[in-house]
């Protein structure tokens, strides 16, 4: 569908995943807003509002938005200006033809391998400047793998359940990486280098996807990009040696 196009009634169209607004899921190409989504599952007519004068977007998030993260909020309104709902039409599914302008089996069997692929923070946890041991962590962390205290209870073990960093909250990786306190302080002095405020989401892999550096600059990408898998690596330090 063209920039300018109106919609039929997009009802059980998926408003991030699926291919209905220009040639790629809105999950692809604003992967840091996705992470954010209240409802990354959302059909297109959950997100339009229509009033008397027609209607409106109005995409649902988490959180408030980082100053830097306004402009992609911006171009999301943008991309999705012309574009409406019309509530009285019928959904219609096309499958669009290869380049030859024929239609194949094997294009719809790309196209649903496509889709049906995870949505992962790759590039931040697959880093040639971190060792693989910190990166597999990473990747354990984002999947809510590790063996942090609620994960052993969830196998049946019965056992006290406490962060032994700050010892006031019950322990979880979300818990270890990013909230607790102690760990808190380590964030905050990082961003305090940078002087941006950051406010997280509740979950590592979101936190992740949303890591932006568009606003740093080109000497301390590398920095910005590797820190967190650096603090995530100090946290689990800290919680040996608080276990010795």
């Amino acid at each position: 569908m063209g920039r300018n196009e109106v919609a039929s009634v997009l009802v059980i169209v998926s408003f991030w995943r699926d291919k209905w607004c220009e040639d790629t899921p809105l999950c692809d190409s604003f992967p840091s807003l996705f992470a954010l989504a209240v409802s990354k599952e959302a059909w297109v007519k959950d997100v339009w509002n229509v009033s008397e004068g027609g209607g409106s977007w109005s995409p649902r998030f988490t959180r408030s938005f980082n100053d830097w993260e306004v402009d992609e909020v911006e171009n999301l309104l943008l991309w999705l200006g012309g574009k409406i709902v019309n509530m009285d039409e019928e959904d219609r599914v096309l499958r669009m033809p290869m380049k030859s302008g024929k239609f194949s089996v094997k294009s719809l069997y790309k196209a649903l391998e496509l889709e049906s692929s995870v949505y992962f923070p790759i590039k931040i946890i697959w880093n040639s400047c971190v060792q693989p041991k910190v990166s597999f962590f990473a990747w354990e962390a984002s999947w809510g793998k590790t063996l942090t205290l609620d994960q052993i209870q969830k196998r049946g073990w019965a056992l006290a359940n406490g962060c032994y960093l700050c010892h006031s909250n019950e322990e979880s990786i979300d818990l270890l990486l990013l909230h607790c306190v102690k760990t808190r302080a380590l964030w905050e002095m990082f961003f305090s280098l940078f002087g941006v405020s950051w406010v997280f989401p509740s979950l590592v892999k979101e936190t992740l996807l949303s890591w932006n550096e568009s606003f740093v600059g080109k000497k301390c990408k590398k920095v910005w990009r590797v820190d967190p898998l650096c603090i995530f690596l100090d946290s689990l330090e800290g919680k040996k040696q608080n276990c010795l």
